[in-house]
């Protein structure tokens, strides 16, 4: 009855069937926004919950690494399973988060990913009532613990490395050189700011490793928007990608340039809001990490 009932709800139909179906697109208009309205509800508390604890810059988003590279692994893991080069009797896609292939790809993945942090955050010291800032060293080798089995396993089973090298340069390479124009060129000094960076970097991954995948290798793309953009030409799918990520760096850049002028007279309100800034850069620079290393990654492994 209840089974009855949910295959034709609303919900099975946005949210459980495409998980479990490969006949369906893995996002709709419908759960992208569901899930962009989840993700901005729990990125405000989890900032509420950590501004005075934590400083979010770039020391911050290395210390993270290591979760990102964790959850992008067992979704590759995942992947492989799903493409055939890989048996694992008991591990399959579930909509059930009573079971354990649920927790092996979005949205499962993730919110496992993210208790893993919590728990590296009491590790590096958080919880403590008069401490400020944490032991990033602390989160980031708890991080490589947790990592390593999974991202080990996934390189093991590398059939095109030389695919996945050759990516990771040319992701490198436009990284650092769309960084190094916009400071040589323009009165914008990306530089200045190694957050911004990362922010290039993510956006450079997601894009140039998708669209060679989708290119090359007869890869699809999951999300709506992107795919639209992928079908017009793949090269504007990374260029709009890159040029997005310079405009949010200079856009937040020159608020906190605007608000730190108007406010020089109360440092500590500055600072606050320089940790805010600071906290959108890492939660964008984790997105873009978050689907383009998943992406990087299957090339190897296809």
């Amino acid at each position: 009855m209840v089974t009855d009932f949910l295959q034709n709800s609303f919900i099975y139909d946005y949210f459980v069937k495409p998980i479990i179906s490969p006949e369906v697109q893995g996002y709709n208009l419908v759960n992208t926004g569901i899930y962009i309205i989840l993700l901005v509800i729990a990125c405000a508390i989890i900032y509420l919950a950590l501004r005075k604890k934590i400083e979010f810059n770039h020391k911050f988003f290395i210390s993270i690494i290591p979760y990102i590279l964790f959850g992008i692994s067992m979704r590759v893991i995942m992947h492989q399973i799903e493409a055939g080069l890989l048996v694992i009797s008991w591990l399959h896609k579930t909509a059930s988060p009573a079971e354990i292939g649920f927790w092996f790809f979005t949205p499962g993945i993730w919110l496992l990913t993210f208790a893993l942090v919590v728990i590296g955050l009491l590790i590096s010291g958080v919880h403590k009532k008069h401490s400020i800032g944490i032991n990033t060293k602390r989160l980031f080798w708890f991080g490589v613990i947790v990592c390593a089995p999974a991202l080990l396993f996934n390189i093991s089973k590398f059939n095109n490395t030389l695919v996945f090298i050759g990516t990771a340069l040319l992701i490198t390479a436009v990284t650092l050189g769309v960084s190094y124009l916009i400071n040589r060129f323009t009165k914008y000094k990306i530089l200045k700011n190694p957050l911004n960076v990362f922010i290039i970097a993510g956006q450079a991954i997601d894009g140039i490793a998708s669209s060679i995948a989708i290119t090359f290798f007869n890869f699809s793309e999951q999300h709506v928007v992107s795919n639209a953009v992928l079908n017009i030409h793949p090269g504007l799918f990374v260029a709009i990608k890159i040029v997005i990520a310079t405009l949010i760096c200079w856009s937040l850049d020159d608020y906190l340039k605007e608000y730190s002028e108007k406010n020089k007279d109360d440092p500590k309100k500055i600072q606050k809001r320089i940790n805010l800034i600071g906290f959108i850069k890492v939660v964008i620079t984790i997105l873009g990490f978050a689907t383009g290393l998943a992406s990087l990654f299957k090339l190897g492994i296809i």
